[in-house]
């Protein structure tokens, strides 16, 4: 009996043996190649730094205005670290500062004002103020702008810091804004020129296709970057998309400056600023909108969404634009009412309906409701999509 048990329990040692031998040749092959992976790297074994803060809406007074509203960050407690973009008092880990807007955009802002320790200073969050800045453009800075700025998008926003030496989230917080701008379908950006870039809501990049050789110069308002509509081949189109088409609210805005003063009675002297409007054959037109310079007028056109009734809503006062000035134009959309504005004044306008606008027809109503039509056109920019020579190509400098 003795002896039977004896060889069982020993023929069990010899499995539990060759078991475990197999299992530490499996171990040794797992290690090697982690180790010829490059899955053994160290950075990815070591501490994620710590940081311990806050987030919160910040409210920055402006004399003669109400408050804009800002985020402030403050860094209490934790490990030495930096963050991305700081050029100054580099020490500790560097950490990515991202925000994430609530209709979803990522936003890196620029740190680049930054020096020093960041432990117990207040960092605000704010959009980049510059003429050529866009909705995607944010800073951070140890101080109040002290100007008045863009409105920042109403909702939770969140911040994320990110430890790049182990490419880990180091920590989040989430902050109400309550003093800004409903977050609506918007472009944002410089539109022509080699080195401008469009922006969607969600801050990727939109593309754009120039025809022609477009000029672009930094000799516009504020120095901003402006483009050079020449009236002969210069245009730019832009993809049918959610961010360019409008059913109900919209706004539009640009400067411009007429290359010479026009009178409004003759077609050479009208051009396509902005829109997605197309025309057949000279009588058939098929606008979502379009902003148009009507010689020294402007014109906005659309189409009614249910009845496919083309309008017109042309400024009634002479003239409107006049050169060599710079005109900051702007068109609302909103509760069914069209507005043109110049230079901050709203236009008195007539309207029509048709397609001429110098034969005026008022429509019933009058004014009749503003309900857009969309369409899939492209968003063209200094020509309408029409075959030559309905295109109507823009002749002014913007």
């Amino acid at each position: 009996m003795s002896s039977r048990s004896s060889a069982s329990t020993q023929g069990v040692s010899e499995v539990v043996a060759t078991i475990m031998v197999i299992l530490l040749v499996l171990v040794l092959v797992g290690v090697v190649f982690a180790s010829l992976s490059g899955m053994l790297d160290p950075a990815k074994f070591q501490k994620t730094v710590y940081i311990a803060g806050t987030v919160a809406t910040a409210d920055l007074p402006r004399e003669g205005y109400t408050s804009d509203q800002g985020l402030s960050f403050i860094a209490k407690a934790g490990d030495p670290f930096y963050l991305t973009g700081q050029t100054s008092g580099i020490t500790g880990t560097r950490v990515t500062f991202k925000a994430v807007t609530p209709n979803g955009a990522t936003l890196y802002p620029d740190a680049s004002s930054l020096s020093g320790n960041l432990y117990g200073k207040t960092l605000y969050l704010f959009p980049n103020n510059s003429p050529s800045s866009t909705q995607c453009d944010y800073r951070i800075s140890q101080t109040d702008p002290g100007v008045r700025l863009r409105p920042m998008a109403l909702g939770c926003w969140t911040i994320l810091l990110i430890d790049e030496k182990v490419h880990v989230l180091a920590n989040s917080y989430a902050a109400q804004v309550t003093l800004g701008t409903t977050s609506l379908p918007v472009a944002g950006g410089f539109i022509g020129g080699s080195s401008s870039q469009l922006y969607a809501p969600d801050c990727t990049p939109i593309p754009q296709t120039i025809r022609g050789n477009l000029v672009t110069t930094d000799t516009g308002p504020g120095n901003m970057t402006i483009a050079h509509f020449n009236g002969v081949n210069t245009s730019i189109s832009i993809p049918n998309s959610s961010t360019v088409s409008f059913g109900e609210a919209m706004a539009i805005s640009m400067w411009m400056r007429p290359a010479t003063n026009l009178t409004s009675s003759d077609p050479n002297n009208w051009g396509q600023c902005l829109g997605k409007g197309s025309i057949t054959g000279g009588s058939n037109e098929n606008d979502n909108y379009q902003l148009f310079q009507f010689g020294n007028k402007l014109v906005f056109e659309w189409n009614d969404k249910v009845t496919g009734i083309h309008y017109q809503a042309i400024t009634n006062t002479t003239p409107v634009l006049s050169s060599p000035n710079w005109n900051y134009i702007a068109t609302t959309i909103s509760d069914g009412v069209v507005k043109i504005y110049n230079n901050g004044v709203e236009q008195p306008l007539k309207y029509s309906q048709g397609v001429d606008p110098r034969s005026v027809n008022p429509p019933t109503p009058n004014p009749p409701v503003v309900n857009l039509r969309e369409n899939s056109n492209n968003l063209t920019i200094g020509v309408q999509n029409s075959a030559p020579p309905n295109e109507f190509l823009m002749k002014i400098r913007v």
